[in-house]
């Protein structure tokens, strides 16, 4: 028989990763209510075609990393490799694409073929805003806000690098432009990048190839197609960043990985994952809807890496209240009816019943190991006296006394 593991790429998760991953989330879902963002959800498989004509036919996740196959009737579908066409999508084969604002998150995993490393995975869990209808560059300051305070509530370090790419018309100019510079340097480019590179010229500008980065270098940079209305557009941007107290660096090289987007780019990136430094990444995408048949419909959002904030992250043990040890089976049998009262008094504490079998030892070690704050060990003893012992085991001064008409008072301060 063939032994069993997992997916390349695909892990299992559990214990303290699956802790710190729950974290993340849980910050990010509190940050999204805070500012009135309402979930939505959508289906794991999509139809492949809505990421063609969204993302780019001729980049990454399109040509490489997408998990696509045919169903029954031949229809290509494929696991959606990210949320917000997805959620693009929705908003048109529900009616929802009218001029209303809209305040949308999501929390799930996305599936991209791409080579497993640190920070990167074949499946990941991603967060997302989307704010939909809204034109104003006010929207785009909302969503930095976002970003900027799920990561001050996770303690993680951040730089936030911002760029304007302007509209579809300067996008196609600058590439353009790009494709014929890069014919005039075809010499100093080896075959296979130059065309990766002419299908996708916006790719040198964040190329890791020493070489590329060089010939980069001596390009036009992209601000220098924008007009005077966008100028003043990312002006607007930027003042507002500045008002809000929100620091950045301009990145003229930053111009996202997906075609859908116009206008404001951004990225909040780390010094603590390597090469895979970016955190979150989002921006405008003005026509996304329309490209995928409805309406212009202004919009700006983010997605974030899960997985790859849970790696910088190290959440307490704070909620871990109380375990409750056991000496034989008839004080199991109490302790568990102990356990169920404290619950009704403060249902948001963690309290463990433990069920195992070991001496007194082995079980305050066990409760040590999984970060509970105070044990109380029943036996027979207590079961007749109808009094306990708590142990505080981060302070072996603070041992106390409480009585069975008493419990609420083990939450006393």
């Amino acid at each position: 028989m063939r032994k069993l593991k997992t997916i390349r790429g695909m892990p299992d998760i559990f214990g303290r990763a699956l802790q710190k991953i729950s974290f993340v989330e849980e910050v990010c879902r509190k940050t999204f209510h805070e500012y009135n963002f309402q979930e939505f959800r959508t289906p794991l498989l999509e139809d492949k075609d809505i990421f063609t004509r969204s993302v780019g036919e001729t980049s990454d996740i399109v040509q490489k990393q997408m998990y696509e196959f045919q169903d029954k009737k031949g229809a290509t579908l494929c696991l959606r490799p990210e949320g917000t066409v997805g959620l693009a999508r929705a908003l048109l084969t529900n009616g929802l694409d009218d001029s209303e604002i809209k305040k949308l998150f999501y929390i799930g995993p996305m599936f991209r073929y791409e080579r497993p490393q640190k920070g990167r995975k074949r499946q990941f869990n991603q967060a997302g805003v989307e704010l939909i209808a809204a034109e104003s560059y006010h929207a785009d300051l909302e969503v930095i806000q976002i970003g900027v305070k799920i990561l001050k509530d996770l303690n993680v370090k951040f730089k936030l690098e911002i760029n304007y790419v302007g509209d579809v018309q300067t996008l196609s100019a600058y590439r353009e432009y790009l494709r014929d510079f890069l014919k005039k340097n075809k010499t100093k480019i080896a075959e296979e990048f130059y065309q990766r590179l002419q299908r996708n010229p916006l790719r040198g500008l964040d190329s890791k190839d020493d070489n590329i980065k060089a010939i980069f270098s001596k390009t036009k940079k992209l601000s220098d197609f924008l007009d005077s209305n966008q100028e003043e557009k990312f002006k607007s941007v930027i003042n507002g960043l500045e008002a809000l107290g929100i620091g950045y660096t301009i990145n003229q090289d930053l111009v996202r990985g997906l075609d859908y987007y116009t206008g404001t780019v951004f990225e909040f990136i780390t010094d603590k994952l390597g090469t895979q430094n970016a955190l979150i990444g989002g921006g405008r995408y003005d026509t996304l809807l329309m490209d995928l048949g409805g309406k212009k419909l202004p919009a700006v959002g983010f997605a974030l890496g899960v997985d790859r904030l849970a790696e910088l992250v190290n959440p307490s043990h704070n909620d871990k209240f109380l375990f409750i040890g056991s000496l034989n089976s008839e004080s199991k049998v109490y302790g568990q009816k102990i356990g169920s009262i404290l619950r009704e008094i403060r249902p948001d504490v963690v309290i463990e019943n433990y069920l195992g079998e070991a001496n007194v030892s082995k079980q305050l070690k066990k409760a040590s190991s999984l970060g509970f704050k105070f044990v109380m060990i029943i036996g027979q003893e207590e079961i007749k006296s109808k009094r306990f012992k708590v142990k505080d085991l981060n302070n072996s001064n603070a041992d106390f006394l409480i009585e069975e008409n008493n419990l609420a008072g083990i939450f006393n301060d």
